[in-house]
């Protein structure tokens, strides 16, 4: 069994919640803030062309836009979505490098058996290829 002291018990635990407090609210961030369209890593052009719509739909109700607002927000739309998927795709590349990064460095603190726990813990709660890194040194600690 693996001993800690209580400045490293200590150590995990905050960089545990940290993690952790990372993964929910980025989570939270693309699930509950941000389009449904782009909660989906698999979401295609079509899915993103109808939740454009409902938004406009939305707006177009909420701010009472005339029919010459409606037609400008639309042409806004249409023209800054290339920059939104682009910038997305980059912030979620460096979330998921971040993610695997940091599974890495915790691994380096755990034995083989919980190695693969953690794997198994992340696949339970993100999928089985989030923030995926297998480590194959394994140390036994």
């Amino acid at each position: 069994m693996i001993r800690l002291n209580e400045s490293t018990r200590a150590l995990l635990a905050v960089g545990s919640t940290f993690v952790m407090g990372f993964v929910v609210g980025c989570g939270a961030d693309r699930t509950l803030l941000s389009a449904p369209s782009y909660a989906a890593i698999s979401s295609t052009r079509q899915d993103v062309a109808r939740h454009h719509d409902e938004v406009l739909a939305e707006l177009r109700t909420e701010l009472r836009l005339s029919d010459q607002q409606f037609a400008r927000v639309q042409q806004i739309f249409k023209a800054r979505q290339g920059q939104i998927e682009t910038v997305w795709q980059q912030v979620h590349a460096d979330m998921q490098r971040a993610m695997q990064q940091t599974t890495a460095e915790i691994e380096t603190v755990l034995d083989s058996t919980q190695v693969q726990e953690l794997h198994a813990w992340i696949a339970a709660r993100h999928g089985s290829t989030h923030g995926a890194h297998v480590r194959t040194d394994h140390t036994d600690h």
